[in-house]
This record gives C-alpha cells, structure tokens and sequence, in this order.
C-alpha cells in the first residue's frame, strides 16, 4: 500500500475512534440523566408513602438495565408498574408508568442534542441516522445509525472540497 494510503488509514481510525469515545460519553449521559430522574421519582414516591421498597437500588438496576442495548429502563418499569397494579396498588403502579413516560419523553427530548454535541453534528442529522438506523435494522439501529455516521463524517467530510476520488487515490 502507497504510503498516503497508510497515514490517511491511520488518520481515520484514530478520528473514528475518538468520535466513537464521544458517542460512549454521550451514551452515558444519557443513562445518568435516566437514572437521575428515576431517583428523584422513586423518592417522590416515598416520601408520599407509596411503599417503594430500596429506592437507589431500584434506580441502579434501572439504570443497569438502561444501558444495555435494546433493553432499556421500560423493561423495569413497565412489568413493575403492572404487577403494583395488579396487586392493588393503583397510585404506586400508575406512578411509575408515568415515570416511565416522563423518563422517555426527557430522553426523547435531550438525546438527540446531547449526542450531537458530543459528536460535532448537527441535532436534526442525528435524528435522521437514528431514524434510519431503526427502520433498516431495528432497536439495535438506533445506536449503529449514528455509529454509521460518525464514520461517515470522518472518512468523506475532509475530503469533499478537495474532491473525494481525487483525495482517496492520490499517491503523491
């Protein structure tokens, strides 16, 4: 391989991977923000006297469990909420399911800007790859979509006004 070649490679990997160790951090974020507003709620409810039993291990489990790809803190909550109701706890029940939604909506809301900060691109582009991700390959597309696009950004935007074909086989 051309000598170009190789420093454009190793160029690449150590931008891809450093994009890569933003997109984690904003993943994290993410998570903590999840987990503060699960914990908040969790003691909200109480102090009401709900009989939520262990609030902060509940609330890590949750956020242990909001980690994990394509899982998420409704596989928690959802089952929870439903078995409280069941149980005849209607007010602890319904409350957590409106956690739950308040927790998705908040991440609804902030995820794209938070990871786009972190990755350098535009809020609007984000949502497009995640979107993109989700209707090609599904829940785990959600995260490979602006994975794709982080590579994307860094093999084709240095290039484009030099023009790409140009700058890919150039072997000065």
């Amino acid at each position: 391989m051309p000598h170009k070649w190789m420093k454009k490679i190793l160029k690449y990997s150590k931008d891809i991977t450093k994009a890569l160790g933003n997109y984690l951090k904003a993943e994290i974020i993410m998570i903590f923000i999840s987990f503060i507003i699960v914990l908040i709620g969790l003691y909200i409810f109480y102090f009401f006297g709900m009989k939520v039993q262990y609030p902060i291990l509940m609330a890590f489990l949750i956020m242990f469990v909001d980690a994990l790809p394509i899982l998420g803190s409704g596989t928690v909550m959802i089952p929870w909420g439903i078995i409280e109701i069941v149980n005849k706890n209607n007010s602890l029940g319904f409350s957590i399911l409106g956690l739950y939604i308040i927790t998705m909506l908040v991440k609804q809301f902030l995820e794209p800007k938070v990871v786009s900060s972190k990755l350098g691109i535009h809020p609007i582009i984000t949502l497009i790859a995640m979107y993109t991700g989700f209707k090609l390959i599904g829940l785990f597309g959600l995260l490979l979509g602006p994975i794709v696009l982080i590579i994307f950004k860094n093999i084709f935007s240095p290039n484009i006004d030099e023009g790409l074909l140009k700058s890919i086989f150039n072997t000065d």
